[in-house]
């Protein structure tokens, strides 16, 4: 072999490898960059995720914190229309639905097989339904009507027939949880005669939000006492257990005052009390009555051992005295109350699972308890020998459930309506942007602490009414239809609703 041929091989195998671009560093350094890229990348993924659970968390303290002025009630609501009392072929139901922005509702009447869309304008929004929707007694029936919105609502309810004029206030879901109601207040039926005592039975009613739903009542009977519902008879410490499914609705009617009955169930569940036609005395003439039990999540509350305070108010004078009935799912607690002006305060310490107060004028009264309790308020009916009341069931909101801005409706059903604030400070108060007439305003000194309550006269409609300086203040609304008819309901008030 000669050497240029050598040299030549020589040259072409330098040149082969120089033709290639040279590293300074190793592959395996590479690889190792990459692995370390990788590790940081999914320790900042990992850093990301906890800031935004921090910050949400952050969010809804804040939230929580932050005083929200406009706090509708809820997004998802079920219920059933009260009993038909008496039809003249222009009975009807109505559901009045309160938004502060457009949006939409779907409402479902399973009875109907229907699904009504309806679009939501800022302020007051109406759906009539047939009288066909009013339920039934002691029948478990679908006439559960389910609302579903995608934006926070106000809802109330109406039912208007020959002799009765029924309005409350719906409550939302509030809870996916197990539902407790240790707070049922009830009243004694007064018949006129054994013969038309069906007409005036009180009434206990129950939707289901899903199906397979256990649902257990146990009623408030004494001995003797007893109720049926289809075949079957309760009698004194009888429990029902009823397996409900979705839209299914149950209204219970009976001949006597179930006061502190519970009921309790696996999904969510409506429940309202009330009376086909209450009055608390013979010489009154009768009302329909109902309103929406809020569920009793107090013992999940912080507070439930601690203070609460509770003002009821006075009506417009068309209202002449009211009893109060106080319920507690414990006893042996301390119950505080001043009736208007008066300087003196009653205590009781209270061994029963309820307590009455009666209450012989258009006054209100200041209520503190040591523990929380529920407070109704029962107007007696109009007296047959003035003409002046009519009956009622009212809610009344301990002060922690106050808001400081409502958006409200005033039904339009041939009524005379009505409401009553209860202030620090009237003055502050705005009802559709114009300042109330301070004039009619009473001023009761309690504890050195002044509340002042002004009730008005108001037309059929939306309204909003709130405090400049974004104080809590109470606001009811009712109303009367002659020659006895009423109703009467609180604007709203803040619940605690969990996912």
């Amino acid at each position: 072999m000669s050497t240029r041929f050598i040299i030549s091989c020589y040259v072409i195998m330098i040149s082969l490898e120089f033709s290639h671009p040279q590293s300074l560093f190793r592959e395996e350094d590479f690889r190792c960059e990459e692995r370390r890229d990788i590790k940081i990348a999914e320790k900042l993924r990992l850093y990301e995720n906890k800031i935004k659970v921090l910050e949400n968390q952050i969010s809804r303290i804040e939230a929580n914190n932050l005083e929200d002025p406009v706090r509708l009630m809820g997004m998802e609501f079920y219920m059933v229309f009260p009993p038909l009392f008496a039809d003249d072929g222009r009975s009807y139901c109505v559901l009045y639905i309160v938004s502060i922005s457009s949006g939409s509702c779907t409402v479902a009447l399973p009875l109907l097989t229907k699904r009504y869309i309806l679009k939501l304008k800022q302020g007051e929004n109406q759906l009539f339904l047939p009288s066909s929707y009013m339920a039934l007694e002691n029948q478990v029936e679908k006439k559960g009507v389910h609302i579903e919105c995608d934006v926070f609502v106000n809802v109330y309810a109406a039912k208007h027939d020959k002799f009765t004029t029924t309005v409350f206030l719906v409550l939302p879901i509030h809870s996916r949880f197990h539902y407790k109601y240790r707070y049922i207040p009830s009243i004694q039926p007064n018949p006129v005669s054994v013969k038309y005592a069906h007409l005036y039975n009180s009434t206990l009613s129950i939707v289901s939000s899903g199906d397979n739903n256990i649902v257990k009542i146990q009623l408030n009977l004494t001995e003797g006492e007893s109720i049926h519902i289809g075949n079957q008879g309760y009698a004194y410490n009888d429990s029902i257990q009823l397996i409900m499914n979705k839209y299914e609705s149950l209204v219970i009617s009976h001949g006597v005052d179930l006061t502190g009955s519970t009921i309790s169930s696996i999904d969510p569940i409506f429940v309202a009390t009330g009376n086909k036609c209450a009055r608390l005395h013979h010489d009154n003439a009768c009302s329909g009555m109902n309103f929406m039990i809020p569920l009793d999540n107090s013992h999940l509350d912080i507070h439930y051992d601690s203070e609460h305070v509770f003002v009821t108010p006075f009506f417009y004078p068309f209202l002449r005295g009211y009893k109060i009935r106080i319920l507690s799912m414990k006893n042996d607690y301390r119950l505080q109350y001043i009736m208007g002006q008066e300087n003196k305060t009653e205590t009781l310490f209270v061994q029963n699972n309820y307590v009455d107060i009666d209450v012989d004028s258009n006054i209100p009264v200041y209520i503190r308890t040591s523990r929380f309790v529920s407070v109704t308020v029962i107007t007696p009916g109009k007296n047959n020998t003035d003409g002046i009341g009519t009956a009622f069931m009212l809610y009344i909101p301990d002060e922690r459930s106050l808001l400081s801005e409502y958006h409200f409706v005033v039904p339009d059903l041939n009524t005379t309506s009505y409401i009553t604030v209860i202030s620090r400070n009237v003055s502050n108060i705005r009802l559709d942007e114009n300042i109330v007439d301070v004039n009619r305003t009473v001023i009761y000194d309690i504890n050195a602490k002044p509340y002042d309550v002004i009730a008005l006269p108001v037309q059929p409609g939306y309204h909003v009414a709130r405090n400049i300086l974004k104080e809590s203040f109470s606001l009811y609304v009712y109303g009367k239809q002659k020659p006895n008819l009423g109703y009467g309901f609180p604007a709203g008030f803040y619940l605690n609703i969990k996912p």
